[in-house]
């Protein structure tokens, strides 16, 4: 059972996800909760690898969070529905950052924290 309910975007395009060092784009952020993320990618990511990743995602027209995040895959596959590759990471360490954009989206839905977490 999960402790947050996740964030599920209809464009998966919503917030881009890229390698910080090239800042290359990797995929997109398919789902957040307040301790994690699924990413789609073209590429499979390996389980239990510790990688990094740069968020991007643009709150309003004079608006952009950007930042980097420490996570480890706790789960990858592909999905034959959409010809991605999907894989679920858990935040390393806390970050300010990411809840903000996760507390962000939140209100932008009018959704609060609290609510069913079990079928999330």
């Amino acid at each position: 059972m999960r402790n947050q309910s996740r964030l599920q975007f209809r464009s998966i395009f919503r917030v881009k996800v890229s390698n910080p060092k090239t800042n290359a784009l990797i995929g997109y952020v398919g789902d957040v909760s307040e301790t994690g993320l699924k990413v789609l990618s073209d590429k499979a990511f390996v389980q239990d690898e510790q990688v990094s990743l740069r968020l991007r995602m643009r709150v309003k027209d004079d608006e952009v969070l950007q930042f980097d995040l420490a996570v480890t895959c706790k789960w990858s596959g592909s999905n034959v529905k959409t010809g991605y590759y999907e894989a679920g990471f858990i935040l390393d360490e806390p970050s300010a950052e990411f809840v903000l954009m996760v507390e962000k989206l939140r209100i932008q839905r009018g959704e609060t924290e609290s609510g069913d977490y079990s079928s999330a």
